[in-house]
């Protein structure tokens, strides 16, 4: 008797366990979404070189693997343009994503300065009527919370986010020049930070 009520009690634990997991996962507006991630630079560009020892590029793609992390677990299908250091043009980018039923894209970069001191949070979107809706949602997402100067959003007529034919947006999350920022992408969790930023501005958006 006793071998054959093991089974029993098990089934139903397991049952619950993944009822618990699709409830927690369909409790997140992103889910059943798609969403293209699209890590800045790579390869042969290497985006702001002025954090000693990390380039852009890398903080790009460990942001975007962060957030890809956290979307997937909040039940929504992922797409990245790259997922290595590899070089990829603005066509390479925008081709890929136009073949995915990607809803969304959300091109990753960190900003610049030869003034260490410069910081600040910056949206930039191409097409208006197709983009500025979701760059203002993201870039107001990053702006209170990332506790940095709030600088606005503008038009950027160029790149993956201009020929992306559904919502785009390039977010310049902080300046990875800055010296304190500089210190917490290579020893802190700003790269957690500003992935679960960007996480929350999509569930806003999907709200």
């Amino acid at each position: 008797m006793p071998k054959k009520i093991i089974p029993l009690l098990i089934v139903p634990l397991l049952i619950f366990v993944v009822s618990s997991n699709n409830a927690r996962a369909a409790g997140y507006p992103v889910a059943g979404h798609k969403v293209i991630i699209d890590a800045g630079h790579g390869g042969t560009d290497p985006g702001t070189t002025q954090c000693p020892d990390l380039y852009e590029k890398d903080a790009n793609l460990t942001i975007a693997n962060k957030l890809k992390t956290l979307l997937e677990r909040a039940g929504a299908t992922v797409y990245m343009t790259r997922t290595d250091d590899s070089t990829l043009s603005n066509e390479d980018r925008y081709s890929y994503a136009n073949k995915t039923n990607g809803e969304v894209l959300v091109s990753i970069h960190l900003n610049g300065s030869l003034d260490h001191s410069v910081n600040g949070t910056k949206g930039l979107y191409a097409k208006p009527k197709k983009d500025k809706a979701f760059t203002t949602v993201m870039h107001n997402q990053l702006a209170s919370e990332l506790g940095v100067k709030n600088l606005g959003i503008t038009n950027f007529m160029s790149g993956v986010i201009l020929k992306f034919v559904r919502p785009a947006t390039i977010q310049e999350s902080v300046y990875l020049s800055n010296t304190q920022e500089c210190e917490m992408f290579k020893t802190g969790n700003r790269a957690d930070q500003v992935a679960q930023s960007l996480f929350n501005g999509l569930n806003t958006w999907f709200k």
